[in-house]
């Protein structure tokens, strides 16, 4: 109990050799005689003077009615267990030395642009990946090198990776490494920084590459989100590094404010969790949270792409297999243990961007990649909890569909005719300014299991580097670049939601934005509430920037009622998570403005498509198309607002991506998904309405807990809404699927019978793969302008450019003569491509003994039942392997290829799948009964149309390599099966663009044989010396 020193026997009066009752906070013995209220802690049992625990002595009747007091000691973050100290030996560096060299090297490659080589394969490559791997086991182990390992493993890219130069070769780039790799491990640091430091000095200035070319550039390396922000009119640029910038950016990141005892929610020791339930957070996490990182790198230069190749390559064999082991060791002790601070800090430093706010400056905070990664699997394994946490009505913790529920309930709240006004709250440089050590002990009581990997990440100041070397340090708030900074900040919320709960108003909050509805009075409550109760918690609203919209009927009372605040007032509408609030016609002219916007957006990607279709194309439909789609989703009835887009799809885009003329009916084709024969580019009138029904059912669940305004759920309702969401979610998906099939059918009816038959085509799987892939460059997947055009025109049957009216055999031209004539050899090109592909693919799913056009062994009697088999003693097939259909049976796999044109007279008058099952059943009476009775071994016939469609048998086959892929690299079997299908669409593709276009005349004759070129050659030589 807390209590009142009043028993003068009990404590000696004038002597302080008892350190019982000297208060901790000042050290000053507690003589009964001064009377001097103090209370005791009943965790530690130590007695304080009030005053020293900054608690007046106004409120001492409110602290000795509590059933507990906790000093702020026990009720601060938990100590830590110190690094082990830096006795291990680096080279000639050990101690203090090894650890300020590593200090003074962060620094110094900090200031560094981006140069680093792609890791090479083979030996240089696993040897990097092996020391990370060593460094990552001190760590865990908490060995001699724990304080500088993980500082060690961000300083190896820039120093061990740095680029020799622009135009250098991959065996240049193992050789570099092979090299740097004994000096880094002799401790050489100086040699290494001096040679880089020199290649940074040599590198050319950076300019802002024309748009199309970066955007290109940026999509066949697979950054969509990077590609979308280059078509901003207006893009945000980095500013210049000045003494007003960095005072600017200090500004934002504030000093760290005390632990308010106040604001915690609860007086009793934490409850305590079992660090079991990250049991399952294992190297497959790891995997999936990097393959799933983008975006920048931070202040070492290590990119997400080098830390994919890192952990998930299979290029390295099992050493990948061991890092990725190891970062979720690492990581699982980070969620269970307290660990020293300083062995983190470079794991936790970020790059800091100043971005031009016009006016004003915008921090952007870079994390390192490999924080990024752990944060995002601690994130994901924990996404049940956090949400639960975070509470009901705190909808930006990860809930799907969290913003649009929002948006639905507020828009709801606000049309109810007891609803005058709502009020739009926002907070002053937010998750910067945030109580980090109020949030972090509330965390512990919040949510437990997430506690300790926030506490290990937030209970020292994050270093903050910028590009001129300046440093400064968060130590406030949440950090940018963090994973789990936005579920940290939505939990530390909760408590404010809860005492703003007393209020009238309805309320929602979304992360920061906090939404409250009613009659002006009592939203007047809930705002003052907001601004008395937030700054204990470090939320400082800001009335300039609050904004209160009230129906027209109210708005005198309500600027009334807000007379003595700066909120702004308005009675038509404002915007609420990128959707309008209020009037209808507040809410038409606010999608009208942003419609306009997106037609902009549109004319350049237009521009963009006349020279790069293929990017642009899936610009669109990967980025692009996906900015209105919130829109639509949140606001009703605006469908005939999206015309000037639509007219801008139709007039400028498509023209440039498709370049060709195409009709009305083409345009309802297009707005088809690929799977069902279109382009997947939607008309946004037909959409809109369509999205916002979807939007609303798939919702109802989420809206429905809002609505009912409890600030906690049960578990059991937790449960059960999860469940209501996911078949909502299902409800959606079949509605939509529905909806694609009646649109199918309302165009099939439109199209002639030679059209219809095309598109039963394209409707099969393997016909649209090429249009759904990224096109990446790495792989082969990216197409030139007019291999992407002419893609289009064979797969809608448009007119071909520059197309000759006779092929070179004397015939008259057109698609379905260039893919059958065997002039050129390009039917034979189309064959041996997949043939060779598929025996690649046998290789790299561990398959035995994959050969090349074997041959048969020769008849000797024996007798065949069908005329059409093949008897010859010379006869052989495209590709033989061993241990395809199981490790164990090592009998022969006999595959032989056909590619058929699915145009020509004969394949058209039957359906696709009766024509793919009719060259299935002639392969196999040509081969399967002589490959069954004299091989003794197995036969798949690998039939392909030139539309993309693959036969059963084939298709079989295919998932087997996937699932044999799969288990010798360890990448799931969708993504194994998706990379197979990829690379089998482009091969094909690219043979038949090449069959339209290719040279089919006679051969040029060679002027010389390489002997004679050779002589011509030292002749020329000699004379020149």
């Amino acid at each position: 109990m807390t209590k009142r020193r009043t028993n003068k026997t009990s404590v000696p009066p004038s002597s302080s050799s008892d350190p019982r009752y000297n208060c901790p906070a000042c050290n000053v013995y507690l003589y009964e005689e001064d009377d001097i209220p103090c209370v005791a802690c009943d965790n530690c049992n130590g007695w304080f003077h009030l005053k020293c625990v900054g608690i007046p002595d106004s409120d001492y009747a409110k602290v000795t009615a509590k059933p507990h007091w906790y000093c702020p000691s026990c009720i601060r973050l938990p100590n830590f267990i110190p690094a082990a100290p830096l006795k291990t030996s680096w080279g000639k560096l050990s101690g203090l030395a090894l650890s300020d060299s590593f200090s003074r090297l962060l620094v110094s490659i900090s200031t560094f642009r981006p140069n680093l080589f792609k890791l090479p394969s083979g030996s240089s490559g696993k040897q990097f990946i092996t020391e990370c791997t060593r460094l990552i086991k001190e760590w865990n182990s908490s060995s001699g090198l724990e304080s500088v390992a993980l500082t060690a493993i961000h300083l190896m890219g820039p120093l061990l990776l740095q680029n020799p130069g622009k135009k250098s070769k991959p065996a240049e780039h193992s050789a570099a490494l092979l090299r740097r790799l004994p000096l880094w491990q002799a401790g050489d640091f100086d040699t290494l920084l001096s040679e880089c430091t020199v290649i940074q000095s040599r590198l050319p200035k950076t300019t802002a590459s024309e748009n199309r070319k970066g955007f290109a550039r940026m999509m066949f390396t697979g950054r969509v989100g990077a590609a979308m922000r280059l078509l901003s009119a207006t893009p945000s640029a980095a500013l210049e590094i000045t003494p007003e910038i960095i005072q600017s950016l200090k500004d934002k990141h504030p000093e760290a404010a005390p632990l308010s005892p106040d604001h915690v929610v609860s007086e009793k020791p934490p409850p305590v969790f079992q660090p079991a339930i990250f049991h399952d957070l294992n190297s497959d996490s790891i995997r999936r949270a990097a393959a799933a990182t983008k975006g920048g790198s931070g202040p070492s230069g290590m990119s997400y792409q080098l830390w994919s190749r890192l952990l998930c390559s299979k290029a390295f064999g099992k050493s990948s297999d061991t890092l990725a082991h190891e970062v979720a060791l690492m990581t699982r002790r980070l969620c269970s243990v307290y660990v020293d601070p300083s062995s983190l800090s470079a794991l936790l430093s970020c790059k800091l961007i100043a971005l031009d706010k016009n006016p004003g400056v915008r921090p952007i905070g870079v994390g390192e990649v490999l924080r990024r990664i752990v944060g995002r699997a601690v994130a994901q394994h924990l996404k049940p909890e956090i949400i639960h946490a975070a509470g009901p009505l705190q909808l930006a913790a990860g809930q799907q569909g969290g913003a649009e529920a929002a948006v639905h309930s507020m828009r709801h709240f606000f049309d109810d005719d007891n609803c005058q006004a709502v009020l739009l709250a926002d907070a002053r440089n937010a998750f910067n300014v945030l109580n980090r050590e109020t949030a972090l002990v509330n965390l512990r009581y919040l949510c437990p299991a997430l506690s300790i990997f926030a506490i290990n990440l937030y209970r020292s100041p994050v270093r903050l580097f910028l590009s001129d070397g300046t440093i400064l340090l968060s130590s406030e708030g949440t950090t940018q670049g963090c994973n789990i900074a936005s579920p940290f900040y939505c939990i530390s919320l909760r408590p404010l939601i809860e005492k703003l709960s007393a209020t009238p108003p309805n309320q929602i909050f979304y992360a920061d934005d906090g939404a409250a509805a009613g009659t002006p009075m009592g939203v007047r409550e809930w705002w003052d509430s907001l601004v008395t109760n937030g700054p204990g918690y470090g939320y400082f609203p800001r009335p300039d920037k609050s904004v209160l919209i009230v129906k027209p009927e109210h708005f005198e009372e309500a600027t009334s009622i807000f007379a003595d605040t700066d909120v702004i007032i308005k009675s038509d509408g404002h915007r609420y998570l990128g959707a309008p609030i209020g009037s209808l016609e507040f809410q038409r002219d606010y999608a009208c403005k942003e419609i306009q916007r997106w037609v902009e957006d549109v004319q350049a990607i237009a521009n963009i498509a006349n020279t790069e279709p293929q990017a642009a194309y899936t610009g669109f439909c990967m980025g692009l198309s996906k900015r209105w789609l919130f829109l639509m989703r949140t606001t009703p009835n605006i469908s005939e607002l999206f015309a000037p887009l639509e007219s801008a799809i139709t007039t400028l885009f498509l023209p440039a991506a498709v370049n060709n003329h195409f009709t009305p009916l083409h345009r309802e084709r297009f707005s088809l998904p690929c799977r069902n024969g279109g382009l997947g580019i939607d008309n946004p009138c037909a959409a809109a309405d369509l999205e916002h029904q979807r939007s609303l059912v798939a919702t109802t669940p989420l809206s429905k807990i809002i609505i009912e305004q409890n600030t906690t759920i049960t578990e059991e309702r937790f449960v059960s809404v999860a469940k209501s969401l996911k078949v909502a979610k299902e409800e959606v998906a079949y509605a939509k699927t529905m909806s694609n099939k009646k649109q199918l059918a309302a165009v099939a009816e439109k199209l002639c019978p030679d059209q219809l038959r095309l598109h039963e085509e394209l409707c099969k799987r393997g016909s649209s793969t090429w249009l759904t892939s990224l096109p990446l460059a790495e792989h082969g997947f990216n197409l030139n302008k007019s291999e992407f055009w002419d893609a289009l025109a064979l797969r809608y049957d448009l007119a071909l450019h520059d197309f000759p009216n006779h092929c070179a055999c004397g015939k008259v031209n057109s698609i379905e003569h260039c893919l059958s004539c065997a002039r050129g050899g390009y039917v034979n090109l189309r064959h041996n491509q997949i043939r060779d592909l598929t025996a690649n693919l046998l290789v790299e799913a561990g398959c035995r003994d994959v050969v090349l056009e074997p041959h048969l062994l020769p008849l000797t009697g024996e007798t065949l039942k069908y005329e059409t088999a093949i008897k010859t003693d010379e006869a052989r097939l495209d590709v033989s392997a061993r241990g395809v259909w199981s490790k164990t049976d090592m009998s022969k796999l006999f595959l032989d290829v056909r590619i058929f044109n699915s145009r020509a007279p004969t394949n058209k008058s039957l359906s696709v799948d009766k024509v793919l099952k009719k060259h299935e059943v002639e392969k196999k009476r040509a081969y399967g009964e002589r490959i069954l009775q004299v091989e003794k071994s197995y036969f798949t016939p690998v039939v392909f149309s030139t539309s993309g469609i693959v036969g059963n048998e084939a298709d079989k086959l295919y998932k087997q390599i996937a699932y044999r892929l799969s288990e010798k690299t360890g990448q799931s079997y969708p993504d194994s099966i998706r990379y197979i299908r990829q690379r089998l669409s482009f091969c094909l593709l690219k043979t038949l663009v090449v069959s339209l276009r290719g040279h089919r005349g006679s051969s040029p004759k060679r002027f010389t044989d390489r002997n004679d070129f050779n002589i011509l050659y030292l002749i020329k030589n000699n004379a020149t010396n």
